[in-house]
């Protein structure tokens, strides 16, 4: 994406999208300066894209800044008092400021005129800053990292979504035309499912691709020899819709196929390392109202005639509790004993059978 992107150059956000548009046009009709605006999201996930979009719609210049690199109140009001009037300035993870940095951030944001002082003692100074209207855009990985105060700034807060393995798709292949690549839909697939949701490791694994194969034209055949180098293989029949051998996969294959389905669902999902029996394999968060949260997958990749028991079921509910997450699911590509089936119930994990698996994947 170039540096002056605009909102319909930004894929994988319409909810986010459409609202950020909808907040500019009411300032825009009446004439205004946009309020100040919170962008909350995982690291690699578009904030900074999406907040420079913003103030291109808008129509000004913008202005950057990294919290954890703004270590002196004389830092900070270097960078207020450069701000013309009506410009867009962005700090990154504003929830790191330091609290007497963010406690002068908070009074340019309410006064145009700060009074500093320069020095300590009799040798101390006062001198009185002039800062021009400007509008805020902080980004935050966690909505929860803002104090109240710094939130109470904020006139819209924004968590971006997950993104959908299209939208990933999509991505992969603007920035492999902007890198002067040219690759295979399936390639595109290939690169969603390993991305982890997350378009900034969409924009790695394409230049790592065009790096060690030193080609212009990249094929499924070579992303995948690429990708088994990386130690990223992938199961090709997971994106391309044909049959899913499942017999034929090993347990990380399987759980890398459980995360590709989960992406398609809506989820944020990412493996975890190997913890044993009662572990945890994915980690999937969900961002929706009322059903949104952390969800905890345990995948076994099991013979048919391998019924998992309730002892397993058990260990999987004790992790799933110490997480404290919205629910645990355990996925097989076998199936359950009956104990195991009653524990489930009478404790909230949903189980997911060989039949249930197919029928997801085939949806």
């Amino acid at each position: 994406m170039d540096g002056r992107p605009k909102f319909e150059d930004i894929v994988g956000q319409p909810d986010c999208v459409d609202r950020l548009r909808a907040f500019v046009d009411f300032y825009r009709m009446n004439g205004s300066r946009p309020e100040h605006m919170l962008i909350v999201g995982d690291d690699g996930m578009g904030k900074q894209t999406i907040a420079t979009a913003v103030s291109n719609e808008i129509g000004v210049a913008s202005q950057g800044a990294d919290a954890a690199q703004l270590e002196i109140k004389g830092d900070l009001t270097a960078t207020l008092t450069n701000l013309r009037e009506g410009e867009v300035l962005i700090v990154r993870e504003v929830c790191r400021l330091r609290r007497n940095i963010q406690d002068l951030l908070l009074r340019g944001l309410r006064t145009p005129r700060l009074e500093i002082t320069i020095g300590q003692g009799s040798r101390a100074r006062r001198h009185v800053i002039e800062i021009k209207p400007f509008t805020l855009i902080g980004t935050a990985t966690k909505k929860s990292d803002c104090s109240p105060d710094l939130l109470s700034c904020f006139s819209l807060v924004l968590s971006l979504q997950p993104y959908s393995l299209e939208a990933l798709e999509q991505i992969a292949e603007r920035i492999a035309a902007q890198a002067n690549l040219e690759i295979e839909s399936e390639v595109g697939g290939l690169i969603a499912v390993n991305s982890g949701g997350c378009p900034q490791k969409v924009e790695v694994l394409i230049y790592r691709l065009a790096k060690i194969l030193k080609k212009r034209q990249i094929t499924a055949k070579d992303a995948l020899q690429a990708f088994a180098a990386f130690g990223m293989n992938v199961h090709k029949g997971a994106l391309t819709g044909s049959p899913v051998n499942l017999d034929q996969m090993s347990g990380v294959d399987f759980e890398r196929l459980v995360t590709a389905l989960l992406a398609r669902m809506g989820f944020r999902a990412e493996m975890t390392k190997a913890t044993g029996d009662g572990g945890i394999d994915i980690v999937a968060v969900l961002d929706m109202p009322i059903t949104g949260g952390k969800y905890l997958f345990q995948c076994k990749r099991y013979a048919p005639d391998n019924l998992i028991g309730a002892a397993t079921v058990r260990e999987f509910y004790g992790a799933v509790t110490a997480e404290r997450a919205v629910k645990g699911i355990l996925i097989t590509t076998s199936d359950f004993t009956a104990q195991a089936r009653e524990f489930a119930e009478r404790v909230g994990v949903e189980l997911i059978d060989l039949a249930g698996l197919q029928r997801l994947l085939a949806q």
